[in-house]
């Protein structure tokens, strides 16, 4: 598989190859299992490909048009915008207000109703792996992205006021991975260490928590993602164990009465060779586990609430969805619930899409009326549906 992504709430995923793109929605029925409700064919490399919530818009890039932007309504089974950028596109990221996309050295902010570029933001440092992040609500559209050569530094900037908001020193190495909270009030972030993930507030820069994930090894962290509630974040990276943390506590190395700062001076005063910890104890380890059955793979990971049941679950390279039972009470190794090949299925004859294309780097409309289409009308765009 070239591309995979869950939408924005985790209630669908987009898988995207040479052969075309397939959605599938998470079953409401058969727990742990995921139901395919659209394949479509570009006969070109998908890159990168996203949608928008449970909508009807679709953002796809294909391998030979690195350059262009394309937008496909799935009712309407048309390509309803195109748009050709002066370099390649290595993300691209929604909510119902606001589409970004990013370049090696720019963050092109558009309204997404009509495509217009509000701005550009010419980023502090180049970007090569595209990593960045945009808030989901409705009344929000922070984006998150790196600003340093040489350190974890990620700038928050708000792409409704168009104003950047704060600078925040997250990590000693460079970043590998940031994900806002549901809310948009905590930021995750991971550095290509992979061994420390910290949540941070996003109004004022405080680091709230620090979680370990280990230290017998680096490990590249491939995704991380907040339950809806806030109180679980996900990580996955390339190793067979995807790690869940419990958001639940506030880090506050300034209580002097707390048992962790307590600990740390009497350990360190007496014995600190024994453990293993570089720094506070304050930071925490892992609620839960989930063990992959292959490593090696790169891996994005999702969180969703079933019947008032948190499910992980983990899509690897490979398109093969596991997906894991979380005990919210005792955390532990999560439990196996489903394993599901979301591959291609060759055989299958299927609907063939042609799309035209443009080297020019201007907009480019092609003939579909948008007004009937209504993009902003809620049928096409329909809130959020309620897992619980």
């Amino acid at each position: 598989m070239d591309c995979i992504s869950f939408n924005q709430d985790c209630s669908n995923l987009v898988i995207g190859s040479k052969s075309g793109y397939q959605l599938y929605n998470l079953s409401q029925k058969d727990v742990g299992q995921v139901v395919r409700t659209h394949r479509n064919t570009v006969k070109k490399n998908l890159c990168l490909i996203t949608r928008l919530f449970n909508s009807s818009l679709i953002a796809m890039v294909t391998e030979d048009q690195r350059s262009t932007l394309k937008l496909r309504h799935l009712k309407k089974d048309a390509e309803i915008c195109e748009r050709s950028y002066r370099g390649n596109i290595l993300a691209v990221k929604l909510n119902r207000q606001r589409l970004v996309v990013c370049l090696t050295e720019f963050y092109i902010i558009h309204d997404i109703r009509d495509m217009n570029i509000l701005h550009t933001i010419t980023s502090p440092v180049r970007n090569p792996t595209g990593l960045c992040a945009l808030s989901v609500l409705n009344h929000s559209a922070l984006l998150a992205y790196p600003s340093s050569d040489d350190s974890g530094t990620l700038e928050i900037f708000d792409a409704l006021t168009l104003e950047l908001q704060i600078q925040i020193e997250a990590h000693s190495s460079k970043l590998a991975a940031v994900a806002f909270s549901h809310n948009a009030d905590m930021i995750a972030t991971a550095s290509c260490k992979g061994t420390v993930i910290r949540l941070f507030s996003v109004s004022t820069g405080e680091k709230l928590m620090e979680f370990r994930r280990g230290l017998r090894r680096c490990v590249t962290i491939s995704s991380l993602v907040f339950s809806k509630d806030g109180m679980f974040l996900v990580a996955s990276s390339n190793t067979e164990t995807v790690h869940v943390f419990k958001v639940t506590e506030r880090d506050n190395e300034n209580t002097s009465g707390s048992w962790a700062n307590y600990l740390t001076s009497t350990i360190t005063s007496s014995a600190s060779a024994l453990i293993p910890f570089s720094g506070s104890l304050n930071a925490w380890r892992n609620f839960a586990t989930a063990r992959l059955q292959e490593g090696g793979l790169c891996t994005t990971a999702g969180i969703v609430t079933l019947k008032n049941v948190p499910y992980i679950l983990v899509v690897n390279s490979n398109a093969e969805l596991q997906v894991f039972k979380l005990d919210v009470e005792n955390g532990g190794e999560c439990e196996l619930i489903s394993t599901q090949s979301l591959a291609f299925e060759e055989k299958e004859t299927y609907k063939s899409v042609s799309s035209s294309s443009s080297s020019s780097e201007e907009v480019k409309r092609l003939e579909v009326n948008l007004d009937n289409i209504k993009l902003d009308d809620s049928n096409e765009f329909p809130p959020m549906n309620s897992l619980q």
